[in-house]
């Protein structure tokens, strides 16, 4: 099961890779692009210069440090749409970083997937999560316009990522395991994520009410659990309870959030999933194994499981 981690400075490679990352993912803003769009209008998904790889140079040294070291490293053009106009930019920024050794992208936009397969039939495209590929028919559906690989949503169980990895063997398949726990269906959410202090739309503290008096005990709970996450840390987010059950679900890698975040904490989230991806497949009894899993979150994030942000809530248990 590969480890795949965000990355993006070019001084962060060899420690990510000796960390324990398989795969590196994130993404560069071309000048061009730049002055015509700015990065507001995201080209991949991140609006803050913190979260990108700074320039080209960077790049092409990222990819070849990648690959003499015997890991991979996948481009993110992971933005929902694209118009016509930026999708004429984007085959030359793909064929420069296929000139830089990049020969793996990750998107979202069906359009885009047509115009590179096209252009670059020789690379290999993930779906992104951003993509909402939630079911095995819409996984076979973006499989016909040549995308091998996909990151499943954040919202589904470890019981459906099982079923639609057993109907879709020859797909690759990822899921998420630590930080960056979303409330919202991410590739339904409509939400900018550009303030500077980086606190999202969906944490500030706000209050939701019925448009109209209802005793529904489901829309009561949906109102308490959404404004619950202005009290919640998104970046506490965490799956490592349900590795064991990954393992034998079908699952391929395991991805890790944080584009933008320090190197060190970058390097103690890898550390962490390598040091209980082993102890998965070394412990038999899953009590022993959820017990460790429950110290560690507490050690690493100095703060107790909430159910908020465990990926995986069908094993969330109070620590």
């Amino acid at each position: 099961m590969k480890l795949i981690s965000p990355i993006d400075k070019k001084a962060e490679t060899v420690a990510l890779l000796d960390a324990g990352a398989d795969e590196l993912y994130g993404g560069y803003v071309p000048q061009l692009w730049q002055q015509r769009f700015g990065l507001l209008a995201s080209i991949n998904q991140r609006t803050f210069a913190g979260a990108q790889i700074e320039s080209y140079d960077d790049l092409r040294e990222i990819v070849a440090c990648c690959s003499d070291r015997g890991g991979e490293f996948a481009l993110t053009l992971n933005s929902p749409f694209y118009s016509a106009a930026q999708q004429a930019l984007l085959i030359d920024y793909v064929g420069e970083a296929v000139t830089a050794g990049v020969h793996s992208i990750i998107l979202a936009d069906l359009a885009l997937l047509r115009i590179l397969k096209r252009e670059f039939p020789e690379l290999l495209y993930h779906a992104s999560t951003l993509a909402h590929l939630g079911n095995s028919a819409a996984i076979r559906f973006y499989q016909a316009q040549g995308v091998e690989r996909i990151i499943l949503p954040r919202h589904l169980s470890v019981a459906d990522l099982a079923e639609i990895c057993s109907q879709i063997p020859d797909v690759a398949c990822d899921a998420f395991l630590l930080v960056g726990k979303c409330p919202n269906t991410e590739g339904l959410c409509t939400f900018h994520h550009s303030s500077e202090d980086k606190v999202w739309p969906c944490e500030i503290p706000y209050q939701a009410e019925a448009l109209q008096e209802s005793s529904a005990d489901d829309l009561s709970r949906a109102i308490a659990r959404q404004q619950s996450w202005a009290d919640s840390d998104r970046r506490h987010g965490c799956g490592l309870c349900a590795i064991p059950q990954l393992l034998t679900a079908g699952i391929t890698g395991l991805k890790l959030v944080g584009r933008g975040a320090p190197t060190l904490r970058k390097v103690k989230n890898l550390q962490l999933a390598v040091k209980f991806v082993q102890l998965a497949e070394e412990t038999e009894a899953f009590a022993d194994y959820q017990r460790a899993a429950l110290r560690a979150h507490r050690e690493h994030f100095g703060i107790g499981c909430c159910e908020n942000v465990c990926y995986y809530p069908e094993f969330y248990q109070q620590d």
